[in-house]
């Protein structure tokens, strides 16, 4: 039980009463205190406001534990005051001491010390009285250092004593927002969106739960507001961090697509859904971003011109099985644009190596995809990289687009730094994208971060994926210019119109005019060598490939065919192996049926299956092919 006398009580009901500081400076009398703040770091329900709330209940506390530095808590007077004294009732107060010392500040700024370090008595329960010479001062700040018993620091009840200017005591306490105790403060009981902004971001995983076929999606709104799934985003229960975990056998965001992400996609339009997330024909607007470099009405149109990623993550698991140039990489941070990428930075660590290596892609809109190395190799066979990021260590990356200036031009630069958690960066060189043919109208950018996977060939997806955990994360852009006076809007590129393909036969060749041209047949198809023409035998009824010391192949080609949903190309064909056949199994037949600009049907064959001979005659050499027929089904 405690025992507290008529004067303790007496001060407190003052402060629980007063509306006005005392106005005569020939007393000492309780000053209203209008707040009391700390570092945030406070144990749960031990907030600074318990100190100022004139209850000397021990579980209407402050506490907060030192963990080798000392903590202070802020007092807010509401005005300068003359202060003439204060006194504090501490935690446990009658059983431990507990070390502390007193500054003041007029602006919150400039501390001067009006108490110096000491102790309390380790006494009493009641309110401890400190004197000190009077001070014309607004803020107050108690720092202490633990107590006789441990790094604790705990205060039940603090009055300070003066007078000066009337202040209103505010009908409610102002509460420090208490930070979390994972890793940069973050909390490990709530969701990424009560640790991370993400009103600026929407997020896409492998899921399919609405079984469109599509990878889902989830939009700013509801990801602020604190949507998880526990598959793929979620919080980290060790760190706070935000964990994007990304299986290579799940749903992918388009039938272009050729892998999975759990991945956040920038949105500069921050939860307004009457702003769409993309115009047709790359036209900016303003939910996206653009380069300085693009003209004025570009700018004008968009939401911010140039832009700044950074994030602070680590990543925890990489892919180890599947194909060799896959295994171990995954994008952890990316400039979209209309169609292409200024950049995509990877991460990439190989089973046998003990750290992995960070570099970056640019796929231009015009011209060939760039790679550049920053640490470490890309190759599938790279050594184990000395200066190389471990899985689990943290690290940091900053990507920013810059415009500069040469002469009456802009050059939009891509810069890209890596900062170790020791504090040691590895800059890459700046990237001149002047080429690049985003510099245009019809052109826009966006941020992306998370777990993009770069393999979809591993044989157990589901224990073999990409994780990583994100601590910091955040863009920001230049504002858009004004709009020229008189500028016309940005027109539309018109696309070319692509006629959808017919279903029916597009090839039919049985070779009865004995050659390798288109015959009399319209659907004929002219077949040529992919090495030399001495791999080529012909005779009517049939085509054959003949296999020499490195293996040969031959391709014939016919109109591209636009498929719409639904519809299948398909190649059948007849052919005779020889009697004879090597020992060699390996990709011994490979067969390539393409459509891009220009469609294709491609053999191959393996001379270590089918003989080295040279010789045309050779009865055990190569394959013959005949009746062969490509269509499109309905």
């Amino acid at each position: 039980m405690n025992h507290i006398t008529t004067a303790t009580s007496l001060a407190l009901m003052l402060c629980a009463g007063s509306v006005y500081a005392n106005t005569a400076c020939d007393g000492n009398a309780p000053l209203t205190i209008i707040s009391a703040t700390d570092d945030g770091l406070y144990e749960e329900t031990h907030g600074p406001e318990n100190i100022i709330d004139s209850n000397l209940d021990p579980d209407s506390r402050w506490s907060n534990q030192s963990t080798g530095d000392p903590k202070s808590v802020v007092l807010d007077l509401g005005a300068v005051q003359t202060l003439k004294s204060i006194s504090i009732a501490w935690h446990k107060g009658d059983s431990r001491w507990s070390e502390f010392w007193v500054e003041a500040s007029a602006d919150g700024k400039a501390y001067t010390e009006i108490l110096p370090k000491q102790k309390s008595s380790g006494t009493t329960l009641e309110l401890e009285p400190y004197d000190f010479d009077d001070t014309k001062a607004q803020f107050i700040k108690l720092t202490s250092n633990g107590n006789e018993s441990n790094d604790r620091n705990s205060m039940v009840e603090l009055v300070a004593y003066g007078c000066g200017t009337p202040v209103k005591k505010p009908e409610k306490a102002v509460v420090t927002d208490r930070k979390g105790t994972g890793v940069f403060n973050l909390h490990k009981d709530r969701p990424p969106g009560k640790n991370f902004d993400l009103l600026g971001w929407y997020i896409t995983t492998p899921a399919d739960d609405d079984g469109d076929g599509k990878a889902d999606s989830v939009y700013e709104k509801e990801l602020a507001e604190g949507w998880t799934d526990p598959r793929y985003f979620y919080t980290d229960p060790a760190t706070g961090g935000m964990v994007f975990r990304s299986t290579p056998a799940g749903a992918k965001t388009s039938k272009n697509t050729k892998y999975t992400r759990t991945e956040l996609r920038g949105m500069l339009r921050g939860g307004d859904y009457s702003i769409e997330t993309r115009l047709e024909g790359g036209i900016p607007n303003k939910n996206n971003w653009v380069f300085s470099s693009a003209p004025l009405s570009a700018q004008a149109a968009s939401a911010g011109v140039d832009g700044v990623l950074k994030a602070t993550l680590s990543v925890n698991q990489v892919t180890r099985l599947g194909k060799v140039y896959q295994v171990g990489r995954v994008t952890i941070g990316q400039i979209h644009a209309k169609n292409d990428e200024p950049i995509r930075l990877y991460y990439r660590k190989l089973p046998q190596n003990k750290y992995g290596s960070i570099y970056f892609a640019h796929d231009p809109e015009v011209g060939k995809e760039k790679w550049v190395e920053v640490i470490g190799s890309r190759s599938d066979r790279a050594k184990n990289p000395e200066d190389g990021i471990a899985l689990d260590e943290r690290f940091s990356y900053e990507i920013e687009v810059k415009g500069k200036k040469d002469g009456d031009k802009i050059i939009p630069m891509l810069h890209l730094k890596i900062i170790r958690d020791d504090g040691s960066e590895v800059v890459a060189e700046p990237y001149d994208m002047s080429g690049s043919g985003f510099s245009v109208e019809n052109e826009f950018m966006f941020f992306k971060a998370g777990a993009y996977s770069g393999n979809n060939t591993s044989p157990t997806p589901e224990t073999d994926f990409d994780k990583v955990i994100f601590y910091k994360l955040a863009y920001s852009h230049n504002p858009p210019p004004e709009a020229p006076a008189g500028a016309a809007p940005i027109k539309l590129i018109e696309k070319e119109v692509i006629a959808l393909a017919m279903p029916g036969v597009v090839v039919d060749d049985s070779f009865a005019d004995g050659g390798r041209d288109n015959g009399a047949d319209a659907l004929d198809a002219n077949w040529v060598t992919t090495t030399n023409s001495s791999a080529l035998e012909f005779s009517t009824g049939r085509l054959g490939l003949v296999s020499g010391g490195s293996g040969r192949g031959l391709r014939a080609t016919f109109p591209s065919q636009a498929l719409s949903d639904g519809q299948t190309l398909k190649a059948t064909f007849t052919f005779t192996t020889p009697k004879t056949l090597g020992t060699k199994r390996g990709s011994a037949f490979r067969v390539g049926l393409y459509v891009t600009s220009l469609g294709m049907l491609a053999f191959h064959v393996n001379s270590k299956t089918f003989g080295s001979s040279k010789k045309k005659d050779t009865p055990d050499n190569g394959i013959d092919f005949s009746n062969v027929k490509i269509e499109v089904l309905p």
